[in-house]
């Protein structure tokens, strides 16, 4: 049987590994994987820019499944990043030809369990993991560095075409990364408008793809968006140009070396995402869950008693009990958390908080977070430097320790209910639209997707500097006079430079990546809609069903043809995760199956096997 997975960053590889690690011994496979810049994909790739952080921390990032897997494929453990980089990465990176050989092995040498490693290192480790597949499976790899360019289905199986070679595939796996969209609406006229003019615009992109080496000195430059990209290009435009930061006890300063642009940067919501709490959590431990549990949602699921709803009312209700009991121990009040648990779960947050004036000063409130700005003060500049030092301030007390800290990272420790409230279908296509996608998915990237501490401290000290501005929502850009324009309440600037700080939203219809204009062109793929009586929300995703088959463009089911990770964001959610260890890890539960319903999934008749 030959399998061809397209895409070779994390998920390809798991993909790999799952196949290799569940398949019979008596069962004769050629896996061929396709990837145009090597194992660990675009994103990952050794040569960018070492600037670029990962957002989560060495020791909570593996490829590697562990006894916690709950699927029932074999399980394969291996070290994860931090153990990597410790042992095996030394003399692997010692082997390599690499421009920046000397810079990894400081890297290694210096790195804590705790800290962020650089991009390219997590690449490094992504090639280290395909090498050792490759060891060990010699006769069954074969690596093509080859962009997919056109898959089309025959009568027998699929024709891959990578440059001028076809290769024949019984079965395929998409499992490609984020990938440019063609422009659409405001970005079309925001291109067309500086072509025009002669000024730059640079549409949604990965900022490691995007040239900042001919933006001059001193120039006033537009970053439109505040999350982990915007973050991104910190680096590349300060320490990138040859200044430093120097690190005093509770803050940086930042020692500009006159080659910087200045950089006014905003968004709809007006203040930049969380940094990660400081991590104090070791292994897998995770926040327990007290109403979401897998038993609860199911009891509630059978009975009909689980509407969209009530999920995220629970949800609400669970976040806050959390953090009280962690507010309780921060603060060290005089409050039974055993006793408080009992009365907030009977009673309504508010009149539970009633009968607890110490929690008084530490209320909990949703509309505070989504909106920020509703309790700053009038000088937007001011109130947005104090907010960032109150979120530096917060994410240092701990993800175990500071309660607030501790409440974000829970946040991101229960994406199990959420996905499994989308699998079991507990949503209206209202609900589905409005709840999870418009309000809760932004509202979580907010809180919990944000970039290392290390980021946040250095972006203060940049605003202390004058490099970096952040201008007050809602960061509107106006094209006149030959220029980009933003207005704040003291006056107008103009600049010659636009970048979306943000990636390419997932769009079936829009991507520009070849295979998916491909596929969408041999009617192979669909975008995902999901429909209820009149209602109906299309997403940006390709369709698939609960075994990640692909649903082609007449509805029907590819028995043979799979796809997961970003391709399928809109029908799955947040596919971009990394796996942490000990944690029976989604993507990897995900790669697990879908191996193991591959394998399974033989077909009957193949007029072109060998």
């Amino acid at each position: 049987m030959k399998i061809g997975i397209i895409g070779a960053g994390p998920r390809g590889l798991s993909m790999l590994e799952r196949i290799l690690r569940n398949k019979q011994t008596n069962q004769s496979l050629q896996i061929y994987l396709f990837d145009v810049i090597g194992p660990g994909g675009r994103v990952w790739r050794i040569d960018q820019s070492t600037d670029l952080l990962m957002n989560s921390v060495s020791q909570q990032v593996t490829l590697f499944t562990d006894d916690t897997l709950s699927t029932g494929g074999v399980v394969s453990p291996g070290p994860n990043l931090y153990q990597w980089a410790k042992k095996e990465g030394i003399p692997f990176v010692k082997q390599q030809s690499l421009k920046q050989q000397n810079f990894f092995l400081v890297e290694m040498a210096q790195l804590g369990k705790n800290e962020h490693t650089t991009r390219c290192l997590y690449g490094l480790y992504q090639q280290w993991f395909f090498m050792e597949l490759q060891k060990e499976y010699p006769d069954t790899i074969t690596f093509v560095r080859s962009l997919v360019n056109s898959v089309s289905q025959t009568e027998a199986g699929f024709d891959l075409k990578a440059d001028d070679t076809t290769f024949f595939m019984d079965q395929i796996v998409l499992a490609s990364g984020h990938w440019e969209n063609e422009l659409m609406n405001e970005e079309l006229a925001f291109a067309d408008y500086a072509q025009q003019h002669g000024l730059f615009y640079q549409p949604p992109s990965n900022p490691a793809d995007v040239s900042v080496d001919d933006i001059p000195t001193n120039e006033p430059i537009f970053l439109r968006g505040l999350g982990l990209a915007f973050f991104d290009y910190i680096g590349l435009l300060t320490v990138g140009r040859g200044g430093y930061f120097e690190e005093q006890e509770d803050h940086f300063i930042y020692h500009p070396s006159g080659n910087e642009p200045v950089i006014y940067a905003g968004s709809r919501r007006g203040v930049p995402y969380y940094p990660r709490g400081k991590n104090q959590k070791q292994g897998g431990a995770m926040a327990r869950l007290k109403l979401l549990t897998t038993e609860n949602l199911k009891k509630w699921q059978i009975k009909g008693q689980l509407t969209g709803e009530r999920f995220f009312d629970l949800f609400k209700k669970e976040v806050e009990l959390f953090y009280y009991q962690k507010t309780i121990e921060e603060q060290q009040l005089a409050i039974n958390p055993f006793e408080f648990e009992q009365v907030f779960l009977l009673k309504p947050s508010e009149e539970c908080l009633a009968d607890y004036p110490q929690l008084e000063p530490y209320i909990w409130s949703w509309e505070r977070l989504e909106q920020p700005l509703s309790t700053f003060p009038d000088d937007f500049e001011k109130g947005v430097r104090s907010f960032l030092a109150w979120q530096i301030n917060e994410a240092e007390k701990g993800n175990d320790t500071g309660a607030f800290s501790s409440t974000l990272d829970a946040i991101k420790d229960w994406r199990e209910p959420i996905r499994e409230a989308i699998a079991w279908d507990v949503f209206s296509v209202e609900e589905y639209r409005e709840q999870l996608w418009s309000w809760f998915t932004p509202l979580n990237a907010f809180l919990t997707i944000g970039p290392p501490l290390k980021r946040s401290k250095e972006l203060a000290a940049l605003i202390d500097a004058g490099i970096f501005h952040i201008a007050a929502p809602p960061f509107e850009i106006k094209r006149a006079r030959g220029n980009f324009w933003i207005e704040t309440a003291e006056k107008a600037f103009k600049s010659r430079y636009l970048l979306e700080a943000h990636l390419p939203i997932n769009s079936v219809s829009y991507s520009k990546n070849p295979v998916i204009q491909s596929m969408s062109k041999n009617g192979l793929i669909r975008a995902y809609q999901k429909t209820e009586d009149t209602e109906h929300y299309f997403s940006g995703a390709i369709d698939v069903n609960k075994a990640n088959q692909v649903i082609g463009a007449d509805g029907k089911v590819i028995p043979h043809f799979y796809c997961y990770g970003i391709p399928v964001e809109g029908v799955d959610w947040l596919t971009a995760a990394v796996a942490r260890p000990y944690t029976d890890a989604w993507n990897l539960r995900q790669a697990d199956l879908i191996a193991r319903h591959l394998l399974n999934n033989k077909r009957k008749v193949n007029k072109k096997d060998s």
